[in-house]
């Protein structure tokens, strides 16, 4: 081979294993922010940032889970991003770069005095946010806490 062809084909051959490295090292990350309420369904939705059921009182402490459709919370198996739930139930899963899912995903959450809502559905895009409902157990009590607004 040619010295030059032989350059001219190390060099395609880097700029094609450097290729798909392009786009991902300067992406962002995706963060979604939802809120924790009680209910009588175990269920998480995607939800425009105006949904009335946004403005219901949240719970505290509920761990949120994003997982893949076969994951596993306990396990670490195929998790997105997790949170738990702040004094007023609102929550915030950050995605690092690249990571955030497209397809359908499993949320699961817990926490104490509830029921495991477990389901299936498609996070939220263009600003909307994610609406977490759980169920109380019985005699469930919700903490007593300072709201005082967030300066």
């Amino acid at each position: 081979m040619h010295l030059t062809t032989r350059r001219v084909f190390l060099i395609l051959i880097v700029a094609s294993l450097c290729l798909p490295l392009v786009g991902c090292g300067g992406a962002g990350k995706s963060i979604v922010r939802g809120r924790v309420v009680a209910g009588t369904v175990g269920q998480a939705v995607a939800v425009s940032p105006e949904d009335e059921r946004l403005q219901e009182e949240g719970l505290p402490q509920m761990e949120v889970v994003v997982m893949s459709k076969g994951g596993s919370a306990s396990q670490g198996r195929g998790v997105y991003a997790r949170a738990t739930s702040d004094e007023r139930g609102d929550f915030e899963l950050v995605f690092p770069g690249g990571t955030f899912p497209s397809d359908v995903v499993t949320i699961q959450v817990k926490g104490e005095d509830v029921f495991t809502a477990r389901s299936t559905t498609y996070m939220p895009t263009g600003g909307g946010s994610l609406l977490c409902i759980v169920i109380p157990r019985p005699g469930y009590v919700r903490p007593e806490q300072n709201l005082e607004p967030q300066k």
